[in-house]
């Protein structure tokens, strides 16, 4: 019985150790707008937090409708798509999963749970929990194995972010769009008016441009201590006269906080400015309101 038990665990180290393997094989990580399990594109801050948290843990992480980096899926399966469901009734369970442009699960991460009975702080503490598992694995990108892939109207199916974000010159046209193994080249055609699309709906409204200034003026926190200042990513987060850090924002209106002394996700919240932060040392989130 204990040769069994032995057995069991060496296969299932084993096992954990070519999935780790599998994941450093990918340079970067998409996570989608909306998940399955959500009502709504952004919802609880969810989306910009699992970026966040891929960064955190050493990834190269993107939200799905950002802009992407030129050799995504270029030359091959480079690049693994986030999935993730919450369920649970007395607790909430995060699970989260990586796969590739070909819809197979490279990575799973060990389930998160949370019991705050709050719905945002509910998820965001289980989503949290479950990042929490990636420490150990101690993710760089070893740029060896490649994995090739054919990325079919069959696959575009299974992953409509790879078909969304691939590369696609817009002085071209066919539809077909094919990956071949690394070192090789990929045949994007017929893209031209789904290019010029794209432009027109990124093109922002002046009027909505002229608010978006309006709305990123000085914020100071409810202390007087910090400081956000508005630059063209964001803020740059300011202690007294001394900058910390930034805000970066997404393109989901919510801001990815890095400084010297916390992380967190910021948001408006009405005309407030509100930082939900990660310190080390203390559970839970602190929160942090600006105003002008």
């Amino acid at each position: 019985m204990k040769k069994m038990i032995s057995l069991l665990i060496l296969m299932t180290v084993a096992f954990t150790g070519l999935k780790a393997q599998d994941v450093k094989d990918y340079k970067y990580v998409v996570v989608p707008q909306k998940f399955d399990f959500q009502d709504e594109a952004g919802q609880y801050d969810l989306n910009a937090l699992a970026r966040f948290l891929f960064i955190k843990w050493g990834f190269d992480a993107y939200l799905e409708n950002e802009e992407l980096p030129a050799d995504l899926n270029a030359s091959g399966c480079n690049t693994l798509y986030t999935r993730a469901d919450v369920g649970g009734f007395l607790t909430t369970k995060a699970n989260i999963k990586l796969v590739n442009c070909k819809g197979q699960t490279v990575f799973e991460i060990p389930e998160g749970k949370s019991k705050i009975k709050e719905f945002k702080a509910g998820h965001q503490e289980a989503f949290r929990r479950a990042f929490e598992g990636l420490e150990e694995l101690g993710y760089t990108y070893s740029d060896e194995i490649v994995e090739s892939a054919e990325v079919s109207e069959e696959t575009e199916t299974l992953i409509p972010e790879a078909r969304k974000t691939m590369p696609q010159p817009a002085e071209t046209k066919t539809v077909k769009v094919s990956a071949v193994p690394k070192n090789g080249n990929i045949e994007v055609k017929e893209v031209l008016e789904v290019a010029e699309q794209n432009t027109a709906e990124q093109k922002p409204n002046k009027n909505e441009a002229l608010v978006e200034k309006k709305v990123e003026s000085n914020l100071v926190s409810e202390d007087g201590s910090y400081s956000l200042r508005p630059v063209s990513s964001g803020f740059d987060v300011y202690e007294g006269e001394s900058k910390i850090g930034t805000a970066t924002k997404t393109s989901n209106g919510s801001y990815l906080v890095s400084t010297s002394e916390f992380t967190g996700i910021g948001y408006y919240n009405g005309s407030e400015f509100t930082v939900e932060r990660e310190i080390k040392g203390v559970s839970g989130l602190v929160k942090m309101v600006f105003t002008r």
